[in-house]
C-alpha cells in the first residue's frame, strides 16, 4: 500500500536491525506469543503490530552499527597493540643478544685476570728463591748450583756473579711483577665495567619485558571485548531474524484479512494482466517511485496509458498518503468527485496504520456508488482488479484528476 522509494528520492527501507539488550525479553516475548493472539485481530491492530515491528527494527539498527563500530574499532586496536608487542619483544631480544655479549666479554676479562694472577705467583715464587739466596750467597759453590736451577735465562747467565747477579734478577722480577699487577689491576677495573654495563642491560630488559606483559595484557582484554562484541552480534541478528518473520507473518495476515473483508463481502477481486511492464520489486522506476508499488502502477498508468505527466515532486514524501500534495504542486485537481481515470488517494487506517496510504486508478464508477478499481499491492506485490468498492469503507480518501 506504501510507497517506498531509495535514498534521494522517498526511500522506505526495511532493514535488517539488531535489538537492545533492555528490549531483547519484551521481544522475545512478543515473538513467542501464541499465534492465536493474532488471528482475531482487525486489520487496524494488525497494521499497528507491524508497524510496532518496524519501530523496534528501525530502533535496534543504530545498534546493530555500533556494536559493528565497536567491533571495527576493537580490531584496530588489537592490531596497533600486536605491532607494539613485536616491538617490545624486538628490543628485548636484542638487549638479551647484548646481555650475552657482556657476559662473553666478562667471561673473557676474567680468564685473562685469572691468567695473570698465575703470572704473578710464578714471579712471586721467584722472588722469594731469589730472597733465600741472597742469604746463601756466602757458600759460593751452592749458591752456584741453586742459581743455575732457578735461572735458565742468558741474561742472567751473563750477568755477574755473587750477590749483584742475585740484586739483578730481584730487580727484574720486581719490574715484572709491577707490570703484571698494573695489567690485573686495568683487568679488574675492565671486569667491573663490563658488569655494571651487564646489570644495566639486565634492568632494561627487565623493563622491556614489563612493557611487553602490559600491552600483552591490553591486548587480551581487547580480544576479550571483540569476542564479546561479535557474540553479541550473533545473537542480536538470531533475535532480528525471528523480528523479520514476525513481520512478514503479520504483513501476510494483514493482505489475508483485507482479502476476506472486501467490506462486507460486497466487493469482488480478481487478478489478470495489467500491462505494467516492471517484475523486479522495490527497484526506483523512471518516475522516481518503487516497482510493484501501488504508486510506481498508478504513475506508470497515467504516464504511459494516460499520457499524463505524474513524477514524484517531492523526494522523501512520495508515500501514496502525501499524493494530494503532489498533485496540487503538479498542477491537478483534489476533489471528492469521482471520474473515470482519476487516481483515488486513501488515507485511511486500513492502509498501514495510516502510514502510508494507498492509491489506485478509478476503472469505473457504478450508479450504487461504488467504483471499480485498478491497481498494485493490494495482494502483495501484484495486480489486482477491485469491483464494487465503497471508498468511505476504508476511512478518508480524495480523488486526483
Amino acid at each position: 500500500m506504501k510507497q517506498r522509494t531509495p535514498r534521494l528520492v522517498d526511500k522506505y527501507c526495511l532493514t535488517k536491525t539488531v535489538t537492545i539488550l533492555a528490549g531483547v525479553l519484551f521481544m522475545l516475548g512478543f515473538m513467542l506469543a501464541p499465534s492465536g493472539s493474532a488471528q482475531g485481530a482487525s486489520v487496524s491492530e494488525l497494521e499497528k503490530q507491524k508497524q510496532d515491528l518496524q519501530n523496534q527494527v528501525a530502533q535496534n539498527q543504530k545498534l546493530a552499527q555500533q556494536k559493528q563500530a565497536e567491533a571495527n574499532k576493537l580490531s584496530s586496536q588489537i592490531d596497533s597493540l600486536s605491532g607494539d608487542i613485536d616491538k617490545a619483544q624486538n628490543q628485548i631480544n636484542q638487549t638479551s643478544g647484548q646481555i650475552t655479549q657482556a657476559n662473553s666479554d666478562i667471561s673473557q676479562t676474567q680468564g685473562q685476570i685469572d691468567d695473570t694472577k698465575k703470572k704473578l705467583d710464578i714471579e712471586n715464587k721467584k722472588l722469594n728463591s731469589t730472597i733465600v739466596e741472597l742469604y746463601r750467597a756466602t757458600n759460593k759453590a751452592t749458591y752456584r748450583s741453586t742459581l743455575m736451577l732457578l735461572l735458565s735465562s742468558s741474561d742472567i747467565a751473563a750477568a755477574t756473579e755473587g750477590g749483584t747477579q742475585l740484586t739483578v734478577l730481584q730487580e727484574q722480577i720486581d719490574e715484572g711483577i709491577t707490570k703484571i699487577e698494573t695489567l690485573k689491576a686495568e683487568f679488574e677495573k675492565q671486569k667491573i665495567t663490563q658488569q655494571t654495563k651487564k646489570d644495566e642491560l639486565e634492568q632494561l630488559k627487565n623493563q622491556q619485558e614489563s612493557q611487553r606483559r602490559s600491552v600483552q595484557s591490553q591486548q587480551n582484554y581487547k580480544n576479550s571485548l571483540l569476542g564479546m562484541t561479535v557474540e553479541q552480534q550473533k545473537e542480536y541478528l538470531a533475535i532480528v531474524d525471528k523480528l523479520q518473520g514476525e513481520h512478514s507473518r503479520v504483513s501476510d495476515q494483514i493482505y489475508a484479512e483485507r482479502q476476506k473483508q472486501l467490506i462486507s463481502g460486497r466487493e469482488s477481486l480478481s487478478g489478470g494482466s495489467s500491462g505494467y511492464p516492471y517484475t523486479a520489486i522495490d527497484v526506483p522506476d523512471e518516475w522516481n517511485f518503487l516497482t510493484r508499488e501501488c504508486t510506481s502502477y498508478v504513475a506508470w498508468y497515467w504516464n504511459v496509458r494516460l499520457g499524463k505527466r505524474w513524477y514524484n515532486t517531492q523526494p522523501g514524501r512520495g508515500s501514496a498518503k502525501y499524493w494530494p500534495e503532489i498533485a496540487r504542486t503538479l498542477g491537478y485537481s483534489v476533489t471528492s468527485t469521482p471520474r473515470v481515470g482519476a487516481i483515488i488517494s486513501f488515507n485511511g487506517p486500513l492502509f498501514d496504520g495510516d502510514q502510508w496510504g494507498h492509491v489506485a486508478i478509478v476503472e469505473a464508477v457504478n450508479g450504487n456508488g461504488t467504483l471499480d478499481v485498478s491497481e498494485y499491492n493490494w495482494v502483495e506485490y501484484s495486480y489486482s482488479y477491485r469491483r464494487n468498492v465503497t471508498p468511505s469503507g476504508y476511512g478518508s480518501y480524495s480523488y486526483i484528476y
